[in-house]
């Protein structure tokens, strides 16, 4: 079975019932199945893009307390094994693939203050998408945004983050 076997089609999810939609595409919102029973009232969507715009317009349109929620449901950013190992395969993937399995004891410890300090200043967790991105650029991101003094301007880099995250992950199991 090839990939593309295994992923389903924008014409399928349009014919699903609110449950099954939910079901095979709310994940992509780690722990927040309520942005794809809100999107879901957007069918048909025309395709995987369209159908990305209105999860995100989903998240973007709920009050800010359900904003902040979500973004809370986010786990820190783990930069060791155990808590690797913990996470959901998606997350669990682009953490290695971002190389935090093979951080030095030294960045490890910066980049653990660095995501504390961050979640502590605006209080959600740093979220950064982390796939064409190494560990040592996600922690100058890290630094550069921990300065920034707005939290407008950090929930809209948050949002768009998890835009690129969503995005990445429903190309994967779409077609």
């Amino acid at each position: 079975m090839t990939e593309s076997d295994e992923r389903i089609s924008i014409a399928l999810l349009n014919h699903m019932s609110q449950d099954e939609f939910v079901d095979a595409v709310g994940p992509v919102f780690e722990y927040a199945p309520w942005v794809a029973a809100n999107a879901w009232v957007g069918r048909p969507f025309e395709d995987v893009g369209v159908l990305h715009d209105g999860m995100v317009q989903a998240l973007k349109d709920a009050d800010r307390g359900k904003q902040i929620e979500f973004l809370r449901g986010h786990s820190d950013m783990q930069v060791t094994l155990e808590a690797i190992d913990v996470m959901t395969p998606d997350s669990r993937q682009e953490h290695i693939s971002a190389g935090f399995d093979k951080l030095t004891d030294d960045e490890q410890k910066r980049i653990e203050h660095l995501v504390s300090a961050y979640k502590t200043r605006f209080g959600f967790p740093f979220i950064a998408a982390l796939r064409g991105r190494n560990a040592i650029e996600i922690l100058a991101l890290a630094e550069q945004h921990l300065g920034n003094d707005s939290t407008d301007m950090e929930l809209y880099f948050a949002f768009s983050e998890v835009a690129k995250i969503t995005r990445m992950r429903l190309d994967k199991m779409v077609v």
